[in-house]
């Protein structure tokens, strides 16, 4: 008489072997995976950036070779023009004239280019939750307005604040390019990720430095920095989205990730130079 034989199961420490076994591969490729994300990110960042550069660069063409402002600021909020707003449509953005002068941009119509996929900071102003968010920030002068170059020489993103509540002018404000010395080592965007960074919104629509200090423009809140020392920290909290360091656009069109301390020349981080001023080799 032949008898049948069921197969022999596992035991119960061959499986929690196997079970061990696969944590630890699991364990293993999961860092892996995680830098070929950020890796992958960055680089997605670093190619919106470049298409924001060559929108500046068409910006300038049918403008005379002027660069839009950082920020037109009339002091009422219906009507603010910021360089996004002006490049709108050059970066494939559908919103009205009108919708852009709000000061926050409908998300509806924004591109998202603004955003890069590193930053997952939440809009931290309540009343602005459809908006969209904005990574980027343009490299600001001091507080100035048309006619007169900033002392010292920084950025041609300049923050103009005409606080008469009218409507800003239909041309660029902002300065020539021609003012910069040396474009492949002179900032044009970096990357600003704090929570109020919103398209369309005056702050911080520009970036004055890596930290508030004597060197940078007095009377900032401390939203236009990259890693701010105020009360409000926005930019410290989200310090480095690509492993403490952040892309920037430079004004040749090229772009590359610096960690802070590179990019401040013969400054310091309160009072940078670099790549923070129109001025070559200081």
């Amino acid at each position: 008489m032949k008898t049948s034989h069921s197969p022999a199961a596992f035991t119960l420490i061959e499986l929690l072997v196997v079970i061990a076994i696969i944590a630890i591969l699991a364990g293993m490729l999961l860092p892996t995976l995680g830098k070929a994300k950020a890796r992958a990110e960055r680089l997605k960042c670093t190619s919106q950036m470049k298409q924001i550069g060559v929108a500046f660069n068409l910006f300038l063409v049918d403008n005379n070779d002027q660069n839009p402002p950082a920020v037109y600021r009339t002091g009422d909020y219906q009507y603010q023009w910021t360089w996004d707003d002006m490049l709108h449509k050059y970066i494939g953005g559908t919103s009205t004239k009108a919708d852009l002068m709000l000061g926050i941009t409908d998300g509806k119509g924004c591109p998202k280019i603004l955003q890069c996929p590193a930053d997952r900071n939440k809009i931290t102003i309540t009343y602005a939750q459809f908006g969209q968010r904005r990574t980027y920030a343009m490299n600001g002068a001091n507080i100035t307005g048309p006619g007169s170059l900033p002392t010292p020489l920084r950025g041609v993103g300049v923050y103009i604040a005409n606080n008469n509540g009218s409507m800003p002018p239909d041309e660029p404000v902002g300065y020539k390019n021609s003012i910069v010395e040396s474009p492949s080592d002179t900032l044009l965007l970096c990357e600003q990720p704090n929570g109020r960074n919103i398209a369309g919104n005056d702050w911080p629509s520009f970036c004055a430095g890596p930290t508030e200090g004597p060197g940078n423009p007095g009377g900032f809140n401390g939203d236009c920095f990259q890693i701010s020392k105020s009360q409000y920290g926005y930019g410290k909290a989200a310090y480095g989205l690509h492993g403490e360091r952040f892309n920037y656009l430079f004004h040749d069109g090229h772009v590359a990730i610096h960690k802070i301390t590179e990019t401040i020349g013969r400054g310091t981080t309160n009072n940078p130079q670099g790549m923070w001023t129109i001025t070559a080799g200081d």
